[in-house]
């Protein structure tokens, strides 16, 4: 029976032809036959390839594996942010619950038994490799962060709520009027006008409307018999539009100084604070270009 080589010998073999040495002397050397060291030099070569070939695997597989992660990480930074004044706001009790769409994620709420924004979840959360980001950032000071930037911006969503459900209020206590969605028999506000001033004031609270001059834009036209602004139409009331505009500018007066609107302020520089402080940490991650750590995949990939 032909003697067992071991893979170590035939890649010695590999090694001195490829250094240069004739198969003939490396067989003479061994004391083998010619050709068991051809066969021995191939199965060597062979054995190489395939490793090598199976690493390059690997490695590719391992830089989709943090791309995929990366990926994650940008869409949370695309997410981590403050919402703008024209943020959509569930404000109307009869929607009992549902989801507020944000950029990249989804906020949940409920009207009853009484207000609560519940939850924010970030479009990432869903995905497969969400799970798989948290094994490798089990520590990372990202996800406190995270948790914190959630908790602001429900906070503050919730304040923005409060307030348009208060100026609905007002707005219906000053007019006498009903909200309405189109034109329903009598006088009457339309609904958009709470969303229109709600986000006006935001801006002017931001410093990114001047007061005096989106107020100044508020107007009664009595050849419509509505109030409007710049071509939008506030309220429907002809014969009565200028007290109609005035109501609406006390209900503006009122809400300025009330302490719903102190709320969206306040609530609104705690989650702009939080929210730089998230955003960073997740734009660390990315600088790096490499996630740290591991996760069940690198383990069975062999990282």
């Amino acid at each position: 029976m032909p003697r067992k080589i071991s893979i170590i010998k035939k890649r010695e073999w590999l090694k001195a032809y490829e250094e240069g040495k004739s198969e003939i002397s490396i067989a003479r050397k061994e004391h083998c036959d010619v050709r068991t060291l051809k066969k021995g030099v191939q199965e060597a070569r062979l054995e190489r390839d395939a490793s090598l070939a199976r690493a390059e695997l690997i490695k590719e597989a391992l830089h989709k594996h943090n791309e995929a992660l990366l990926e994650i990480v940008r869409g949370l930074v695309s997410t981590i942010s403050v919402p703008g004044s024209d943020q959509s706001i569930p404000w109307r009790r009869e929607v009992s619950s549902g989801s507020i769409r944000i950029e990249g994620g989804n906020v949940r709420y409920e009207h009853w038994p009484e207000l609560r924004v519940m939850g924010v979840t970030p479009d990432e959360e869903r995905k497969a490799e969400w799970e798989l980001l948290q094994e490798h950032l089990k520590l990372d000071p990202m996800w406190r962060l995270l948790s914190h930037w959630k908790k602001a911006l429900a906070t503050h969503l919730e304040a923005r709520i409060v307030m348009s459900l208060k100026l609905a209020d007002l707005i219906k206590e000053k007019t006498g009027y009903q909200l309405a969605d189109k034109a329903i028999d009598g006088f009457f506000v339309y609904f958009h006008t709470v969303d229109f001033i709600s986000q006006s004031m935001i801006e002017q609270s931001r410093k990114l409307a001047d007061a005096d001059i989106w107020k100044q834009k508020i107007i009664a036209d009595p050849s419509i018999g509505r109030v409007v602004c710049a071509g939008l139409s506030l309220a429907y009331a002809p014969g009565r539009e200028k007290e109609c505009r005035q109501n609406i500018l006390d209900v503006v007066s009122e809400i300025e100084v009330s302490q719903e609107m102190t709320n969206v302020r306040n609530t609104y520089q705690v989650d702009e604070d939080i929210t730089k402080k998230a955003s960073r940490a997740a734009q660390d991650l990315l600088m790096l270009g490499l996630v740290p750590g591991q996760c069940r995949v690198c383990r069975r990939l062999g990282r």
